[in-house]
């Protein structure tokens, strides 16, 4: 059982809800999880896994449910133990070796769309330990599949792919947050835009309509109120958004130019609000980034007037705009669906973390 005593100990990563019907952890965003020290041997923990099933395309059967995938860093090693979570009560071995004292991070290396993930108890042959509280950066990147690593590990370009092979501790954005010595929170789903389109394609919640929340596709799944994310007491010193590739998706098919200008003008008014969001939620100290890439472009031009608009009628200058480079087919290939492969994931990380260092030395 998962005691408040054991609760207390952990370090948490990312956006978790605990969920008082099951007693469990739930950690379902990209690369959520917890950190636990023990003295021991041997550590296992017991999981409870819910699938979720994604949307049948044309001309495609129905597809099968998602389950989570998570791993664990030991010792601050390299990643390990990937596997697949598809029960509702499983009991893994995270760790067995040399008696001593150990420290594990386990993350969810697939995104909240594709399998929820809940702690529902830690066992050892020692004891369990306080883990330290974090006192590193705190950087939250907030996107789509692009962040989520979707298909960073499948092969080049193919339409379909396993959970096992989106690779979320490898996406940029983590990739960025570790190079610079940062803890870090990605809230990301495939698909999604950074609001409802004004001529939307079909009916689904945008990242404007969530991002108040801990997990409002969890609370929505089981039929709860979203509950509020607490940003006082987990601050964020950077936000970096990623959002506007799934918003161009319904300006593809309306090809009337007049149309597309109106949503495009629809789309600015929409992102600085936002980018108003973010601000009321974080407080005036938070850098805000506003990115685009590296799969579309459209609306980029959209994003920096939403960006300037906003600075000149506030006169806040913690905010700035900046895209990646697009992907390059020839050195980096691609992975599912058109998406970044691993080495566009490296590169773009890299890219995030020059434009963030100077502000973090500051």
């Amino acid at each position: 059982m998962l005691t408040k005593e054991i609760l207390g100990k952990l370090q948490l990563h990312g956006r978790t809800i605990f969920d008082e019907d099951k007693n469990a952890l739930f950690f379902n965003w990209t690369c959520s999880g917890f950190t636990v020290v023990f003295s021991g041997s041997v550590l296992k923990a017991r999981f409870t896994a819910l699938g979720d099933k994604g949307p049948a395309f044309p001309g495609f059967p129905e597809p099968a449910p998602d389950y989570p995938f998570f791993g664990v860093i030991a010792d601050g090693g390299e990643l390990s133990l990937r596997t697949e979570c598809r029960e509702e009560d499983a009991l893994f071995t995270l760790f067995e070796g040399e008696k001593g004292r150990h420290t594990l991070r386990v993350v969810k290396l697939s995104e909240n769309a594709r399998g929820k993930l809940g702690l529902l108890e830690l066992e050892t042959d020692g004891e369990i330990l306080p883990a330290p509280k974090n006192e590193k950066p705190v950087i939250e990147v907030v996107g789509d599949s692009i962040t989520c690593g979707f298909g960073n590990e499948a092969e080049n370009g193919s339409f379909e792919f396993h959970t096992g092979e989106e690779n979320g501790w490898m996406s940029y954005a983590a990739l960025a947050a570790r190079e610079l010595d940062c803890e870090y929170s990605l809230v990301c789903e495939s698909g999604i835009a950074a609001s409802q389109a004004q001529r939307p394609l079909f009916p689904h919640y945008a990242m404007d309509d969530i991002y108040a929340f801990t997990d409002a596709p969890y609370d929505y799944r089981r039929g709860k109120e979203p509950a509020r994310w607490d940003f006082s007491a987990h601050p964020s010193n950077i936000v970096v958004i990623n959002l506007g590739t799934n918003d161009a998706t319904p300006m593809r098919f309306s090809p009337d130019p007049f149309i597309i200008d109106g949503m495009e003008e629809y789309f600015q008014k929409k992102f600085r609000g936002l980018v108003e969001q973010i601000r009321l939620l974080n407080g005036k100290d938070t850098l805000i980034v506003c990115s685009l890439g590296s799969m579309d472009y459209f609306l980029y031009d959209r994003i920096v007037a939403a960006v300037e608009e906003y600075k000149a009628d506030t006169g806040d200058e913690k905010i700035f705009a900046f895209k990646y480079l697009p992907i390059n087919n020839m050195s980096e290939g691609l992975g599912a669906a058109g998406h970044p492969s691993m080495k566009t994931d490296i590169r773009m990380g890299k890219e995030l973390a020059f434009r963030l260092r100077p502000y973090l030395q500051k």
